[in-house]
């Protein structure tokens, strides 16, 4: 059985670990996301609700796993080792899918705003092969000539 100074301890190292992941995560996560959203506010917001996601999500595992012994091993060194260990295995996890959650964010944007960019395109196009009595049938006249 573990002391309380022992759990204190294992919580405390865990928490610091999380907050050093948590705020790389924040930091290299803007990027993606001021490329992602139109406006700086829209980002920042994000990004901070990502933020506090992992880690209400990784403290909410180092919690459980600070009293969790999935192994038999003895000693308190031994036990403080196996435990971090878990710790940093969640916390790659949790990077990990935070990481693929935000390049999804990213994908799909870009997916639409390329779809709206085709689209117009084509829209473009389809104007331009047009006859000018069809243009001014379909949405005014003609660009750079006198309206009929």
């Amino acid at each position: 059985m573990l002391d309380t100074g022992t759990y204190i301890f294992i919580v405390v190292v865990g928490a610091i670990l999380t907050l050093v992941v948590g705020q790389i995560l924040m930091r290299s996560g803007i990027g993606f996301l001021r490329d992602v959203f139109d406006s700086e506010e829209v980002a920042v917001s994000t990004n901070r609700l990502l933020g506090v996601l992992f880690h209400l999500v990784a403290l909410g595992f180092l919690a459980l796993i600070s009293t969790y012994r999935p192994f038999d091993v003895q000693g308190t060194v031994q036990i403080v080792v196996t435990q971090l260990g878990g710790v940093m295995l969640v916390l790659g996890v949790l990077h990990g899918l935070t990481l693929l959650l935000l390049a999804r964010v990213r994908s799909r944007r870009r997916s639409e705003t390329l779809e709206s960019e085709m689209t117009a395109q084509y829209e473009q196009s389809r104007r331009a092969r047009q006859s000018p009595r069809q243009q001014v049938i379909e949405g005014g006249p003609p660009s750079g000539g006198a309206s009929h």
